[in-house]
């Protein structure tokens, strides 16, 4: 299919070019159509919640069907400006116009659509970039626009031990998650944009609206939560040197920003950085004050810087370049070096996303911001078909061209007849499984696994071990469902082959200096360990990689550790909860024993009936067990390990069973006794070799020797009887002289 482009510009066709966008002479002008009719109810808000426009390109109708995007903003955005004196000045709209829209071309479901309506019809669809259209549309060719480089910047990994350790298992891979982004516009920028906070405001939610479209099907939202203007000057050092510029930005945002809660800053800058670079970012940084990027506004439409956001983006969330072995469904992907306006991930984007998800620790990406102020001011009742679950309606899968989900009624949004559920861990074929059913398994010693309740179709929150249980074989104590140890953390850090340092590189946590320290509560302020806590402050490993996956190097004698500038995201100290002694343990940096820790010494002990003590110090079941004493047996339990262990005994069985057979074959080929091995061996020792290939050879035997194999089984057989041949023939003369 041919794609097209489609830069609406209201009633004329005069279109401002950025650099290295030139429409040529092939376009076409559309007009689009609006098809979305809005009832009473509707009209009583500001914006639909759907709306469909159609238009024609290329002697082709296209329609397009459109949902208002209700997770643009959250509810704590904010917007930052500054006075001619320098005075900042930060607020929260309530007047902003929420017109922007996503969805898909009627007809073609991998199509992707980021459209807004704020001023006509503008944005980008998988037939369409439209760019502040109003009534008529300018079509072009998808091959006409230029293609730009996006840049990358070191280090390539990332970890981050203070934030907590990786999340184990495959659900995070395919759980809801959230990005948290914050926006800066540079003075440039605002000059871009004619001083005109208003315009700048709607092209940067014009760029985020097509990051959220893109990252969608990856299960992750995201959302603007702040926007920074800085309308008097620029607060940093600006260049056309990208890494300069880069590395200016992250220190400002570490020293000024972060007591603005979000998981990435992205600068927006109106200058033009060095040869064909209009983006960079770090790899792999996301939740570490490493998580930033710098952004070239180099051209009209919003969905180009849109394009380029989301490749930084997408290195901050561990994507590397694509390379000619990535598959991609459409002419370029997100995260090609150089790009034009593409929409999708390729595999190799999807693939490094989800390494980085089971390897870094991702916390961060967990917190579901809150819409539904928002959503509120704008959306008044809950829409059916629109794919979120929302008061009054029991389940949403979607229209009902969409839908797939046969426990729900699309048109209602309510259960189908006889369905208890829809969807959850819960629910299976339509109906609430039973108590005492496992939805959510161990992961390891530190973990406990969750049973279903019979009563909802989701599994209940996952909890861990009570916290100071030991762990690998009393190496550690678990500590929120994770078995902390220095020698695992230096791994992270330096990688393979690194370990703890010996104890005499602890010492230096006695002295109160930037590789040596306990607490840090400022960034230019250390306080050195107490003798007995030298093992709850700055981490000290030997061997490993020559430099740490982040941070400084910092070397003292053979101690190896690192340094940081933000003081507020330093990974480089022990992991809360290590083993620091006998019976103790890490807490806020210093060395106590366990009960001062957890208090929840004996606490399973003080449970009822059959409980135990989760890392909560709260009372639950075992399995097998009813709440709420835990004291009666649950009918319904049928223990999963039962089955598993007798199929592991059953299996066992069989292997030994088939080692036995194997040895005895062996011992037997091994004693055989042919009688006439020329017979059966002839005819292949006489043949002339055939050049066969190994694999044949050893896959077929020739049939003589299988002959040769029975007979010779024959033969050991006799042989278990303990009667020779030449036994034989004495018994059979004895027999006929009796005769």
């Amino acid at each position: 299919m041919l794609l097209w482009m489609v830069f609406l510009n209201g009633l004329h066709i005069s279109v401002s070019h950025g650099p290295g966008l030139n429409f040529g002479d092939d376009y076409e002008v559309v007009r689009p159509v609006r098809l979305h009719s809005i009832n009473k109810r509707q009209a009583e808000n500001y914006r639909p919640q759907k709306v469909k426009y159609a238009l024609t390109v290329g002697g082709q109708p296209v329609e397009m069907d459109l949902e208002r995007n209700n997770e643009l903003l959250t509810k704590n955005y904010s917007e930052t400006h500054y006075l001619e004196n320098g005075t900042a000045v930060t607020t929260t709209p309530e007047n902003i116009d929420h017109c922007y829209y996503r969805g898909k071309i009627v007809g073609d479901s991998e199509s992707e659509a980021s459209i807004s309506i704020c001023d006509g019809l503008s944005g980008l669809g998988y037939v369409l970039v439209s760019e502040l259209c109003g009534f008529e549309c300018v079509v072009l060719p998808l091959g006409q626009i230029g293609f730009f480089q996006i840049s990358t910047t070191g280090p390539r990994t990332w970890s981050r031990s203070a934030a907590g350790d990786p999340l184990s298992g495959q659900s995070i891979v395919f759980d809801q998650k959230f990005v948290e982004l914050y926006l800066v516009a540079d003075n440039r920028e605002y000059l871009r944009m004619g001083k005109d906070i208003s315009k700048l405001r709607t092209r940067m939610l014009k760029v985020v609206n097509f990051v959220s479209m893109v990252y969608k099907p990856l299960q992750t939202v995201v959302t603007l939560v702040g926007l920074e203007i800085w309308t008097d000057s620029d607060k940093i050092v600006i260049t056309s040197d990208s890494e300069k510029s880069l590395n200016n930005f992250k220190n400002w945002r570490n020293n000024n920003l972060l007591n603005k809660k979000h998981d990435s800053a992205h600068l927006i800058s109106g200058i033009d950085f060095d040869g064909d670079t209009v983006g960079l970012a770090y790899v792999g940084a996301l939740c570490t004050g490493y998580s930033v990027g710098v952004v070239q506004d180099y051209t009209d439409p919003s969905a180009a810087i849109g394009a380029t956001l989301a490749h930084e983006l997408g290195h901050n969330l561990g994507m590397s370049h694509d390379t000619s072995a990535c598959e991609c469904s459409g002419d370029s992907c997100i995260m090609e070096p150089s790009i034009n306006l593409p929409r999708t991930f390729s595999s190799c984007s999807r693939s490094f996303y989800e390494k980085f998800l089971l390897d870094k620790s991702v916390h961060c990406l967990l917190n579901k911001p809150d819409f539904q102020t928002l959503v509120s001011q704008r959306q008044q009742f809950a829409v059916c078909g629109n794919g979120f679950l929302e008061e009054g309606e029991q389940c949403d899968c979607g229209s009902v061209k969409e839908c797939t989900n046969r426990c729900c009624n699309a048109s209602t949004c309510m259960f189908s007849e006889g369905s208890q559920c829809a969807d959850g861990e819960c629910c299976d074929d339509c109906k609430i499984l039973g108590r005492s059913h496992e939805c959510r398994s161990t992961k390891d010693e530190c973990d406990l696994a969750e049973y279903c309740d019979g009563v909802s179709a989701i599994c209940p929150e996952d909890v861990f071990t009570v916290n100071g249980a030991p762990c690998d074989n009393g190496q550690g104590f678990c500590y929120n469902g994770q078995c902390p140890q220095r020698a695992s953390q230096c791994t992270k850090m330096f990688g393979p082959g690194a370990t703890e340092a010996h104890s005499g590189c602890y010492n230096q946590n006695t002295k109160g200096t930037y590789y040596g320290f306990c607490k840090r509560p400022a960034s230019d302020q250390y306080i050195p360990c107490q003798t007995q806590d030298i093992l709850c402050g700055k981490l000290f490993c030997q061997g490993g990689n020559a430099s740490p996956n982040y941070g400084r190097m910092v070397t003292v004698g053979d101690c190896k550790a690192t340094s940081y500038d933000d003081f507020t995201k330093d990974f480089g100290q022990v992991d809360t909860g290590t083993v620091c002694g006998d019976g103790k343990v890490c807490s806020d940096n210093e060395c106590v024993d366990l009960e001062t820790a957890y208090r929840n010494t004996n606490c399973s002990a003080k449970c009822p009936g059959h409980a135990v003590c989760n890392h909560r110090s709260q009372c639950q079941c075992e399995p097998g067990w009813m709440p709420p004493n835990c004291d009666t047996k649950d009918g319904e339990f049928t223990p999963i390990s039962t089955g598993v262990i007798v199929g592991i005994c059953i299996a066992v069985f069989l292997v030994l069973l088939g080692i036995i057979a194997g040895i005895l074959f062996f011992i037997c080929k091994k004693r055989q006794v042919p009688v006439s091995p020329i017979t059966h061996t002839k005819p292949y020792l006489t043949q002339k070799p055939v050049q066969a290939s190994p694999t044949l050879a050893v896959k077929e035997k020739p049939k003589g020797v299988r002959r040769q194999q029975n007979y010779t089984a024959v033969s050991q057989i006799r042989k278990r009887q303990g009667v020779s041949p030449e036994q034989q023939q004495q018994q059979q003369r004895q027999r006929q002289r009796q005769r």
